[in-house]
């Protein structure tokens, strides 16, 4: 009982100490591309202005950025683009905070895509 009595104290003070950085993740579902921002609440007191960056593998044609506002003590903003159409190979997101110009980035793959999302009956 001792030992739990040091040991408890000891884990709450690391766990306090460790932060949520803010991250950004892709998937691709249903056709989509879908480009999630997370970030800890409590940093989004007032809420956050954000910059997606979608850098094409070949083509600066298909590169995109849109702005975001994050809602203030939201935790997520994402946005999402058609699969059919894009440029395969190796897509880079960036996400950029506006206020501290803090930069998070992620890599996915497109190894085929299906226009077929376009086509007519």
């Amino acid at each position: 009982m001792d030992l739990m009595k040091r040991i408890l104290p000891t884990l709450f003070l690391f766990a306090a100490s460790l932060s949520f950085a803010a991250s950004v993740q892709c998937e691709i579902e249903n056709g989509r591309i879908y480009c999630k921002y997370f970030l800890d609440r409590s940093d989004n007191q007032n809420g956050k202005e954000v910059e997606f960056h979608w850098i094409s593998p070949k083509s600066p044609v298909d590169d995109r950025i849109r702005h975001f506002r994050v809602p203030p003590l939201h935790g997520s903003v994402y946005d999402y683009r058609f699969l059919p159409g894009r440029m395969e190979g190796r897509w880079h997101v960036k996400v950029k905070d506006l206020e501290t110009n803090s930069t998070v980035e992620t890599f996915f793959d497109i190894n085929s895509t299906d226009d077929s999302l376009f086509e007519e009956d």
